[in-house]
């Protein structure tokens, strides 16, 4: 664990203290001390983004993190006044690194003198402090056993503007059931494409075998189970074997990744079987479990762009490859998740940023054809030019995406 190096947040803490001193400040949070000034939106964004850093510092290398989202809620004392906030979703190599990022962060902002407002512990354990000095507030959270969550967010503060209304949970709750409905499909399909696998392992070709693997993981793609989705449901049907003690030979490495590793290193197509007969069981389980197992209506914007973060991270990574080199086929599943649900979010969208949806739609064009011109080439033979071309088009769609769960913020959340 890397030591805290707090100058740089303590070094914006004592700007602020110069610029309030010089009356640059409007104090409006009637709940913060007297002492500490409330910034402008610009200069907030520059704190929270201080707060990020300083929080990161002193957690593991081997923890990636990406912002998730921002938001702007409205706040009621004072009326007129807003809260801008930055959540960032992080993955830890494991659930122990991810229970010592909590510990290491509680002691840190204890040490800094941070006063408490939340603190949960245990396995979806959540905390929440404030910075006296400035009326932050800033917290990390479980989300999963290897996911976690930073939030930073604001004071209340004054706006030029009037913000996007936030989504009411009913219109959240609608695009909930619209997604349940469009996996549901997507799970009948992959039924069906694991049962052509049964019956392509009972036979003598690998090549038909392996192009059924290959169209049963590409259906499931389809679904858009990022960053946790579907928990233990997704491990099984389409877990890695990274952390694993015994990596590709533990008996814990499960699912068609699996069948994926078998199948390109030559183990007997009818020893296969059980593990296909597995990942149908584990299929036929969340599909009848999709109310209580899809994602909670706070995330499902996020998997606006997490769909395609997570592509970007495993995918074109080579981290999901166990010998099909199917990355950029499974990164233009992915498109094709993300698509369905920037559609399912639409009405909701075109009425806070009319050109968003038109932009993003553009972008996902862009990158199946930046995918296609690669004609399905393994990606360590990808020429220099294609992948700079593909990494592009996936960076540019996702910096439009980036801005859609900000506009999707459900009231009260």
């Amino acid at each position: 664990m890397a030591r805290f190096r707090s100058a740089p947040l303590a070094a914006t803490t004592a700007a602020l203290a110069v610029v309030a001193a010089a009356g640059a400040f409007a104090f409006v949070r009637s709940g913060a001390s007297a002492a500490a000034p409330v910034p402008t939106e610009r200069e907030a964004r520059a704190l929270i983004d201080r707060y990020r850093t300083d929080a990161a510092a002193g957690i593991s290398r081997d923890i990636r993190y990406a912002e998730a989202v921002r938001t702007i809620g409205a706040c009621s004392d004072p009326p007129g006044t807003y809260t801008i906030s930055s959540r960032f979703s992080m993955m830890p190599p494991s659930g122990t690194d991810g229970a010592a990022a909590v510990d290491a962060l509680r002691q840190h902002w204890a040490d800094l003198g941070y006063r408490v407002v939340t603190d949960v512990p245990g396995q979806n354990s959540q905390l929440l402090t404030e910075d006296p000095a400035t009326g932050f507030r800033v917290g990390i959270s479980r989300r999963a056993a290897d996911f976690l969550r930073l939030v930073v967010s604001s004071p209340c503060l004054a706006l030029p503007y009037t913000p996007a209304s936030p989504v009411l949970p009913a219109e959240q709750a609608g695009v909930r059931a619209a997604y349940q409905e469009y996996v549901a499909g997507v799970l009948d399909r992959l039924t069906q494409d694991v049962a052509a696998l049964r019956t392509a392992v009972g036979g003598r070709d690998r090549a038909k075998a392996r192009a059924a693997w290959l169209t049963a993981q590409l259906t499931w793609d389809r679904v858009g189970a990022a960053y946790g989705s579907f928990g233990d449901y997704a491990d099984a049907i389409d877990g890695l074997p990274q952390g694993l003690p015994g990596g590709v030979r533990d008996p814990a490495f499960t699912g068609l990744r699996r069948i994926e590793y078998e199948l390109w290193h030559d183990k007997p197509l009818g020893t296969l079987r059980p593990m296909v007969d597995a990942v149908a069981g584990q299929v036929a389980a969340l599909r009848a479990d999709l109310p209580g197992s899809a994602p909670d209506a706070i995330d499902l914007p996020l998997r606006l762009h997490e769909i395609l973060e997570d592509a970007l991270r495993f995918h074109l990574a080579g981290l999901t490859d166990m010998g099909a080199g199917a990355g950029l086929a499974e990164t233009a599943a992915d498109v094709d998740a993300t698509e369905a649900l920037l559609d399912l979010f639409g009405p909701l969208l075109d009425e806070r940023s009319p050109a968003l949806r038109p932009a993003a739609h553009a972008g996902l064009e862009n990158l199946r054809h930046a995918l296609a011109a690669a004609h399905g080439s393994p990606l360590e033979a990808l020429s220099p030019a294609v992948r700079r071309d593909i990494e592009a088009a996936l960076g540019g769609v996702l910096e439009t995406l980036a801005g859609s769960p900000g506009l999707l913020e459900v009231t009260g959340s």
